[in-house]
């Protein structure tokens, strides 16, 4: 207990930056009204560079549920039923492994969990999901023992642990650099999954804001894509089966360099260990990305990205996409993951361009694991899935700022066009567009300018250890 108190301890000291206290009076919940339509925050045009980094499979609960402040866990903790164990029920607990399992987190098990808002499906779905292969009078936290479970990445089996961890969660003792940014810079707890789904459908929603499924139709007509809960998946012998816009054919339009670095290059399937998996990086399938004859942007190695970040070369725009070791994607290693993550943050900290950028950091859905807010609002037929954890980390960005508005990765849409694209939005590409409505556009967001303090100077980096003091194992 000792050595967890003078850990916690250092995490939070390491807060040099924290804001004043009045800086912290700013953190109301602002509730979801709609946001007003108004002119572009003054200051915007002082970033240069926005870097979306998007990592996988986890919920804000299970990373920032106590993080004081933020919308974290309920008091009394909730008691979610237990179907094997129908006697007791299960609340969140501290998970110090640094490899987690997870449950289910496709369409239909969402809606499952979510159970009309009540938040109490998460480990009966996993139990349903392990099946009776590892029900009692197996131990349920038995590692060892093994049960098929099909999986949404793979498309089919794939062989699981007989554990149900979705209750377990992380603090700052194991994820110290996480809640360091957190409490350095900007923490968002409202921020949702743009649809109630798993990665593929989740990165067609980063980079266009919508999920559908396309006829081949060209120019794509009004009833050639039907929205839906999972796309069809690119490769190369069917290259081209997103027929709407995404976002980088409005950047090419108007000049605004973009790339999308890889962790380990393009994978050579829907789903590898080895390299960026072709369900996460979407963009070579978008028939935009093929005619404006940038599908070379979509491909870049990450080895790129230092080199462009040491040399102050970066582009407007760019994604970083992981591979599955470094991407905190059950089961991979969390501490791993923030190693990564943490490198890719000091490199643009320690180049020339770091006083004009803005790095955006999430997770592309939950993983299975536990949430207590239901999702906000429904505004389409996608709605929105459940809370994931997003960072803003500037030199501009309010220090120790908790921001409570409405947002999902759409608002990255929203943002990029903001600071780029004098704020056109994507209905007005000129483009023939299959999709029934703009996600950018949807006034029940908020604006993540708000996150930013534009009259103060940049402050100076904060560069973290790759490896800092962890409770994980």
């Amino acid at each position: 207990m000792r050595y967890r108190q003078a850990l916690f301890a250092l995490v939070i000291s390491a807060s040099t930056l924290l804001a004043a206290s009045g800086a912290r009076a700013e953190n109301k919940p602002a509730g979801n009204q709609p946001a007003a339509t108004k002119p572009l925050a003054t200051g915007v045009g002082k970033l240069k560079h926005l870097i979306f980094i998007i990592q996988e499979n986890r919920s804000f609960d299970s990373y920032f549920g106590t993080y004081p402040g933020a919308d974290g866990f309920p008091s009394p903790l909730p008691c979610l039923p237990d179907m094997w164990y129908p006697s007791q029920c299960d609340t969140p607990y501290p998970d110090h492994y640094a490899s987690n399992d997870g449950g289910p987190y496709d369409y239909p098990h969402q809606i499952a969990e979510i159970d009309g808002g009540k938040m109490d499906g998460f480990v009966v779905e996993r139990e349903l999901e392990l099946g009776q292969q590892c029900k009692p009078p197996h131990r349920r936290g038995d590692r060892r023992r093994r049960a098929r479970v099909f999986d949404p990445e793979l498309g089919g089996p794939a062989v699981a642990a007989c554990t149900v961890d979705v209750m377990g969660y992380h603090d700052g003792t194991d994820l110290p650099n996480y809640w360091a940014y957190a409490q350095n810079y900007v923490l968002e707890d409202q921020f949702y999954e743009s649809i109630s789904s798993w990665s593929q459908p989740g990165h067609l929603e980063v980079f266009s804001g919508w999920v559908a499924t396309c006829r081949k139709l060209d120019p794509p007509e009004v009833d050639s894509c039907a929205t839906g809960t999972s796309g069809k998946t690119w490769f190369p012998g069917d290259p081209l089966p997103y027929l709407w816009t995404d976002i980088t054919y409005l950047l090419h339009a108007n000049g605004i360099s973009w790339t999308a670095y890889l962790d380990g290059g393009l994978g050579d399937a829907k789903f590898t260990l080895h390299g960026v998996p072709y369900i996460w990086d979407v963009l070579p399938g978008f028939e935009t990305v093929d005619q404006d004859g940038e599908t070379g942007n979509a491909e870049v190695n990450l080895t790129q990205f230092y080199s462009d970040a040491a040399a102050g070369t970066l582009p407007d725009v760019s994604w970083i996409l992981p591979e599955y070791g470094d991407s905190e994607h059950p089961q991979a290693s969390i501490k791993r993951g923030q190693t990564y993550l943490t490198g890719l943050i000091d490199a643009v900290m320690s180049g020339p361009e770091w006083s004009s950028t803005a790095i955006f950091i999430t997770h592309d859905d939950i993983g299975g694991f536990y949430d207590h807010e239901p999702p906000a609002v429904t505004f389409d037929k996608l709605g929105l899935g459940m809370r994931v954890p997003a960072l803003i980390v500037s030199p501009y960005a309010k220090a120790g700022y908790i921001d409570h508005q409405l947002c999902s990765t759409d608002c990255y849409l929203k943002f990029i066009e903001d600071v780029f694209l004098g704020g056109e939005r994507m209905s007005q590409s000129g483009r023939a567009d299959p999709r029934p409505d703009y996600r950018d556009a949807e006034p029940a967001y908020g604006d993540l300018a708000h996150d930013f303090d534009f009259v103060r100077p940049p402050r100076p980096p904060l560069l973290l250890p790759l490896e800092p003091m962890s409770l994980l194992r």
